[in-house]
């Protein structure tokens, strides 16, 4: 019974630990905020900054989970180049092993039990009377999750003591050291935590169960096992998410081969010439040191090994959307950065359709949307009008679905308002489209159409798209919102006056007696529908290119006439 009794104390240790890292990481998620992105963004420019980044971010939250959720959301978005992911993952390896340090210096060398049911007192307490999302609540799981892994941790080594006399430690001195290697790769690949694996060892290590040479390839294996989460956790998910986790299986492969071949130098290192005689201290420094020599043997190769990925791994031109990815919608800002790149394609996309109601190229561009359009169907030669605008419908389900997905989440205001603009850009944008749509029988008809003037004003109307979308491209340089206020407003006015020059035109024929009451009827509507199409994106740009502020302002401006 008492056999019993250490095994599941052993376990429930490991599950406290876990449960502990996790409330941990999800009030990391919420409290680092836009400073710490901001420092993410601004101080990873170059390999070595993103590694001192990567390296500081992790050590001072604890968790490389969160750190390369937001490395994987920023990358996807632009925000940081791909080499400086790799960097910043890197260092975030090396990072992980100050938990090691805590541990061996507070875990083993305290009372833990005193410190660590405080923690999750107040902790628990403050979770319960909080509201949810508040940073008073990020602040309680933070307390309750640290107090929870020292629980924990103090349960593994009670455990471990125990467990000494079960069995005799140097019954394992016969195994080979890659056994021990197999060992902690498998255990991190079945709890998914090198950072529990590490604990386990370390509990073991003050035990005596094992020596430190069996603790360092286990230290060794569970770097390894981190690389068969991240090939897991690629195989589903966006293409640099993939890049991003063959950067860290190559990195953490090579530095941990060259750390079990090197083994014994190693220790020889950190026990001698360091003189460090403490077996926990000797194990911690040990995997920061060959963390470190993994570090340094790939920090130069950083471009190199980015390029390599680019061109391996390539992006799927012929999805509907490129920029939103639902794994990265956690990090609520860069999704919403993202939205609004996927909802200028989408704006981009009608315009180009509207031009193709009236068989007019879409050459016309109101920001830098090369690579947004590259393998588009829209703006290929042979493009189909019906497939073309089922695939801006599809393309519309796709955004609305993701923005309103991240309405799930916790949001600040700024956020929020964002979301509360985006959300009209995408229906005005495919609504744009959709009054072409209404009347590209009419147009056919006008341009088949063996009447002269019929046929002349298929020409006409054709002159007004063109030339309002030929407006559009003075957007592509306004950089300053107020700029691009005053030119969506003067676009406006454009789309306003190419509407009365039409109609003026349209009623002189009335006046002659030139037109029967069905074709003035007809094109009527055809003008007034292409008006309405011209303003409504009008109105889809407004809200896409200027904050809410000006947005409401633009929506105020009176008529032309």
């Amino acid at each position: 019974m008492t056999n019993e009794f250490d095994i599941w104390r052993l376990a429930a240790g490991l599950g406290l630990f876990l449960f502990g890292m996790t409330a941990l990481e999800k009030s990391l998620q919420q409290l680092a905020g836009r400073s710490f992105k901001r420092f993410l963004r601004e101080y990873t420019e170059k390999p070595i900054s993103g590694m001192f980044a990567g390296a500081l971010s992790t050590a001072a939250l604890q968790s490389s989970s969160v750190v390369s959720l937001i490395v994987l959301a920023f990358v996807g978005t632009g925000i940081i180049s791909l080499s400086s992911a790799i960097s910043i993952v890197f260092g975030s390896n090396f990072g992980t092993t100050a938990t090691g340090w805590i541990v061996a210096t507070l875990g083993f060398k305290l009372d833990i039990e005193s410190l660590a049911l405080p923690l999750i007192a107040f902790g628990s307490f403050g979770i319960v009377w909080s509201a949810n999302g508040s940073r008073r609540s990020g602040f309680s799981y933070l307390i309750a999750g640290f107090g929870l892994m020292l629980l924990g941790l103090e349960f593994m080594k009670s455990g471990a003591l125990a467990a000494t006399g079960l069995f005799n430690p140097e019954a394992l001195a016969g195994y080979p050291l890659i056994v021990f290697l197999l060992a902690g790769l498998l255990i991190t690949a079945a709890i998914q935590s090198s950072s529990a694996t590490i604990m386990i060892t370390l509990s073991a290590l003050y035990a005596g169960v094992l020596t430190l040479e069996s603790a360092a390839a286990i230290a060794i294996g569970a770097d390894l096992g981190t690389t068969i989460t991240a090939m897991l956790g690629s195989m589903v998910g966006s293409i640099d998410k993939k890049r991003v986790a063959v950067a860290s299986v190559i990195f953490n492969l090579t530095s941990d081969t060259v750390a079990f071949i090197l083994l014994h130098p190693l220790l020889y290192v950190v026990t001698v010439l360091l003189g460090i005689s403490d077996p926990l201290f000797a194990l911690v420094a040990f995997h920061s040191l060959f963390n470190l020599i993994g570090v340094t043997l790939f920090l130069p190769f950083v471009g190199v090994l980015s390029g390599w990925l680019s061109r391996r791994f390539t992006e799927d031109e012929t999805a509907p959307a490129r920029h939103i990815k639902p794994e990265i919608s956690d990090v609520a800002d860069v999704a919403i950065e993202n939205a609004d790149k996927e909802t200028l394609r989408l704006i981009d996309q009608a315009a180009a359709l509207n031009q193709l109601g009236l068989h007019l190229r879409p050459a016309h561009a109101f920001y830098g949307s090369d690579s947004d359009r590259r393998a588009v169907r829209v703006f290929r030669q042979d493009a189909d009008y019906e497939t073309c605008y089922a695939e801006l419908k599809h393309l519309e389900g796709e955004i609305l679905a993701y923005v309103l997905s991240l309405q799930e989440h916790a949001l600040d205001p700024d956020d929020s308002a964002r979301i509360s603009q985006i959300i009209p850009a995408i229906r005005n944008g495919v609504h744009s489209a959709k009054n072409i749509k209404d009347i590209r029988q009419d147009l056919e008809s006008f341009r088949g159409a063996v009447n002269d003037r019929f046929n002349a004003y298929y020409r006409a109307f054709s002159d007004v798209v063109r030339e309002f979308y030929g407006s559009l491209e003075t957007l592509a340089s306004a950089d300053l919102p107020a700029l691009r206020f005053e030119r969506l407003a003067r676009i406006r006015k454009t789309c306003e006056a190419l509407h009365e020059r039409l109609h003026r035109q349209i009623y002189d024929e009335i006046a002659a007696g030139e037109l029967s009451r069905i074709e003035i009827s007809t094109l009527l509507n055809v003008n007034r529908e292409i008006y309405l199409s011209n303003l409504s994106l009008v109105a889809a740009l407004a809200d896409a290119l200027l904050d809410i502020a000006s947005a409401e302002d633009f929506a105020a401006l009176p008529p032309l006439s």
